[in-house]
């Protein structure tokens, strides 16, 4: 039980923080386009970097992919992209704020 337990709490936090880094690389990549752009991209790219090293692993060991394991790693990134979409939601506002230019600055 504290064994699931503690594995659930460090996916949340492994999706978390490379949701993170997702906000600030799209930010980068994509630039000026809109924000609900930049939060989806985010958000698929938070779970999706967990899920294509499954993918690989999966493939190692068998050779082939069986249509259960396409479901339950679709399973994987809509629970990913859930736990992800509120911290690329609230980061992606906060950055955009942050990186405004404030002419305040020289007065």
């Amino acid at each position: 039980m504290l064994t699931a337990l503690i594995a659930i709490v460090l996916f949340v936090l492994f999706i978390q923080m490379v949701t993170l880094g997702a906000v600030l690389l799209t930010r980068f990549v994509l630039g000026r386009q809109s924000r609900a752009r930049r939060v989806f991209v985010a958000v698929m790219c938070g779970p999706l970097a967990m899920i294509v090293p499954t993918f690989g692993l999966i493939y190692s060991e068998q050779g082939n992919f069986d249509p259960e394991q396409f479901v339950g790693i679709g399973i994987l990134l809509a629970v990913g992209a859930m736990i992800a979409w509120p911290v690329a939601h609230f980061a992606t506002r906060r950055l955009d704020r942050l990186t405004q230019f404030d002419p305040r600055v020289f007065d």
